[in-house]
């Protein structure tokens, strides 16, 4: 039996969900360009970081004693030269710094993300993605990782690739 005060109550409710299954949509669709984002960023930088290590390679160094070693001076152009070729529209205020120890880079990066629906949220228009890459040059196969630096074995040099 019904009683006379209960026509339509859940009509009420509806809205109500359909705002809760659109936030739930939003905040899906803006984690998923975030994740995006980090995994471009984190692409840029393994390009960045393979390049590093075979254009900083120092060849007076390789060619007269047969030691490797990198020069970071070109090792810093090549991974700006790299990222910057990227030309990746996506991720905004990008910050690099490298760290060189013998025949190893390290690239780490940040970049900012713009959300999707997360602009129309009050502090969620952007996030901010962290990443980092490593490359050794080798005279074959990696057996070990030995050669991989810790982040404590140099100190960080950061890269001004974006300006000017």
């Amino acid at each position: 039996m019904r009683m006379k005060g209960d026509r339509g109550s859940v009509l009420a409710l509806v809205p109500a969900g359909f705002l809760v299954l659109m936030l739930l949509a939003a905040i899906a669709v803006d984690s998923a360009v975030t994740y995006l984002g980090q995994e471009q960023l984190h692409d840029a930088l393994a390009a960045a970081a393979n390049d590093a290590v075979t254009a900083g390679l120092d060849s007076p160094s390789f060619y007269g004693s047969g030691t490797i070693k990198l020069d970071p001076v070109q090792v810093g152009r090549a991974v700006c030269l790299s990222v910057l070729a990227q030309n990746d529209t996506a991720l905004r205020q990008v910050h690099l710094w490298m760290y060189v120890h013998g025949d190893s880079v390290q690239v780490q990066g940040t970049a900012v993300i713009d959300g999707v629906f997360g602009r129309f949220i009050p502090g969620f228009a952007h996030r901010t993605v962290r990443a980092s890459a490593e490359a050794v040059v080798t005279e074959g196969p990696l057996a070990s990782t030995t050669g991989i630096l810790s982040p404590a074995a140099a100190p960080p040099t950061p890269l001004d690739c974006f300006s000017g």
